[in-house]
């Protein structure tokens, strides 16, 4: 069975980010919306960034890993990942980030609604260190 295309690609670098990982993942995997692909892109870590990313290409067949076969730096690494997107849409959410649980089904919605947009922003909040 052929699998499906994604609307959104979510870009995800990391680096050296196993201590963030899992819950920026795992915020992703809550999402509401679920017509979507995460690329996260190892940019050649020396931590445990891997393993964790291997955890849950495992898990999750919408997840995939890319790795550089060294530190290349962040525009290198999204572009890695901009290049394996296969979305109609693309979201950037960095290793340490947590994604509201609504956030993909409020922009997927309001850009379907308006083609003529073609750039989103959001707020944050800082949680934590």
């Amino acid at each position: 069975m052929k699998k499906s295309t994604p609307l959104v690609s979510i870009i995800m670098p990391a680096y050296n980010a196993e201590k963030y990982l899992e819950e920026s993942v795992e915020s992703i995997l809550n999402q509401t919306y679920n017509n979507w692909e995460l690329i996260i892109i190892n940019d050649g870590s020396s931590d445990a960034t891997g393993n964790f990313i291997s955890k849950y290409v495992g898990q999750d067949s919408r997840i995939v890993g890319v790795e550089n076969t060294s530190n290349k730096g962040l525009v290198y690494t999204r572009n890695r990942g901009l290049q394996s997107a296969n979305g109609k849409y693309v979201a950037n959410l960095d290793s340490d980030d947590v994604a509201d649980p609504n956030r993909l089904k409020l922009q997927v919605d309001y850009l379907e609604k308006h083609p003529d947009v073609i750039l989103l922003g959001s707020s944050c909040e800082l949680i934590d260190q």
